[in-house]
């Protein structure tokens, strides 16, 4: 099977010439052929000179320049319908992209896996939702080459060959060329770039054709260079502002892709590969004081090189007593996507909504049990009796519903479990969790994602929390996990709308 490769070039001679070594070394020219195509840029003439000597006497190599500047859109269009008349596929590239070994042949494969796959996109450090790691435990922390190439050879056995996402990654955009023909490339709305990829996979879903993402090949992104500045907002802006016109069910599609179909080693992957400070975090929500021997959990992860976060209903009620420093954070709510290396909830009061936020956020889940729990309504740690414990929960009729059965769930999938308050403990055992060898950590991602997949998707829909409905759909779920992502994802489609409190 034979590609032509289009590379469209504007500026940025030098991650021009990065992409194209990358290209001669790495892709079999004998059998596949590189397009390169000028789009007159400010530097229009040196960048030819420059290129026509790089490329001189290498075999599947050609180069155009345009009669003008087309952009992006324009450039892709014309190169595959003017300048190239064989019925070779297309792989469109980036000119700051570099690719790695190997990277075509494993597109290519995913290609024609399945005769609905119409565009396969590679994994990269800087690919919007192809990213990996695509969470951070440091969002100010950038994807180096380094790193990602890091995380991918450490997760590679741990993924699918493939996703199916809403749409592909114009980075790096391998599409079959009798869909060119059938529904044309590029729109040329989309002049002169950005959001034109996401029309063309977006079309091509609603004739049946999906879009995918192969996670073996790995190609490097430096980011865009052409657009900067206000043009590039207003750019972006009108043109999502047609994606969203044409195809309004866009936006929730890539949001539920990437909470339900990405593998939870992916989704935590710069945790399950950790680098830098993690967090861990203590939810005493719901009522309970901060215990007072929680120092001997704390001091097991000291603030040169964990970040300690305690939540709380109420952060001014909150004493400055010992657990409660100003290394130790206190707040009174956490976002879904925040990556942390471990959550504790309070067994007897975590609820099925509470359980599941943890376990979007958290590598590792840790129990405590009701015992050795200050009650709140006892003086503080400052004069509270060590040994006071909290009412049994059951006498509390609001939590009995909700938590008979989140509570062992949440014991079933914890790493560590705070028992008779021996916080000491668990720390030590939550410590050997994190260290345990990679295997053994994904293995036990993978069992809480699968127990946990159908609540995640009810609590998602604003389903209910008692237990019953909940267990009889889990049990339903457990008879789809043999079959494929996409069917298994169908068939939660259609039963999350029978959820009780479902509006219709």
């Amino acid at each position: 099977m034979s590609v032509l490769i289009v590379v469209p070039v504007y500026g940025d001679l030098p991650s021009v010439l990065e992409c194209l070594d990358a290209l001669v070394t790495t892709v079999d020219l004998a059998t596949h052929r590189i397009l390169i195509v000028n789009d007159c840029g400010p530097d229009v003439d040196a960048i030819e000179k420059a290129l026509l000597e790089r490329i001189d006497g290498v075999a599947g190599v050609r180069y155009e320049r345009n009669p003008e500047n087309l952009g992006f859109v324009g450039t892709c269009n014309r190169a595959v319908t003017e300048l190239d008349d064989t019925d070779a596929d297309v792989l469109l590239m980036n000119s700051d992209a570099v690719p790695t070994p190997g990277f075509l042949d494993e597109m290519l494969a995913v290609l024609y896996a399945d005769p609905r796959h119409g565009v396969v996109t590679a994994r990269s450090n800087n690919a919007t939702i192809a990213s990996l790691p695509f969470r951070l435990t440091d969002p100010k922390r950038e994807r180096t080459f380094d790193r990602t190439r890091e995380v991918h050879e450490a997760l590679l056995p741990y993924l699918p060959r493939w996703y199916e996402p809403p749409v592909a990654m114009g980075f790096c955009f391998l599409t079959r060329r009798d869909l060119i023909v059938r529904f044309g490339l590029f729109d040329e709305v989309f002049s002169p770039g950005y959001g034109e990829e996401n029309d063309y996979c977006l079309r091509l879903g609603e004739a049946g054709f999906m879009s995918t993402m192969a996670n073996r090949a790995l190609v490097f992104h430096e980011g865009s260079k052409s657009f900067v500045g206000a043009r590039r907002n207003t750019l972006r802006t009108a043109h999502q502002r047609e994606l969203d016109r044409r195809y309004p069910y866009y936006g929730s599609a890539v949001q539920s892709f990437l909470r339900h179909s990405v593998a939870p080693a992916d989704r935590f992957a710069d945790l399950v590969v950790p680098v830098g400070p993690q967090r861990i975090v203590l939810d005493l929500r719901a009522g309970v004081a901060v215990p007072a021997a929680i120092d001997a959990f704390l001091t097991a992860f000291p603030a040169s090189h964990w970040a300690r976060e305690i939540l709380v209903d109420d952060v001014a009620a909150v004493s400055s007593g010992a657990a409660v420093t100003a290394e130790v954070r206190v707040a009174a709510d956490a976002h879904d996507d925040d990556l942390v290396a471990a959550t504790v909830l309070l067994a007897e009061r975590v609820t099925p909504r509470s359980l599941v936020r943890a376990h979007r956020r958290s590598l590792h889940l840790v129990a405590v049990s009701g015992d050795g729990v200050p009650d709140p309504s006892l003086p503080d740690d400052r004069g509270q009796d060590p040994t006071a414990v909290t009412p049994s929960p059951w006498t509390d009729a609001a939590f009995v519903s909700r938590s008979r059965d989140a509570t062992p769930v949440l014991r079933q999938h914890a790493a560590a479990t705070v028992v008779d308050g021996d916080w000491a403990a668990a720390a030590s055992t939550l410590r050997s969790a994190l260290e345990s060898p990679l295997a053994d950590r994904v293995a036990a991602l993978d069992a809480r994602w699968r127990d946990l997949a159908l609540v995640d998707a009810a609590i998602d829909d604003g389903g209910p929390e008692s237990g019953a409905e909940v267990e009889r759909l889990r049990a339903e779920l457990r008879d789809l996990r043999s079959s494929r992502t996409f069917r298994t994802g169908e068939a939660v489609a259609r039963l999350v709308p029978k959820l009780p409190g479902r509006k219709r």
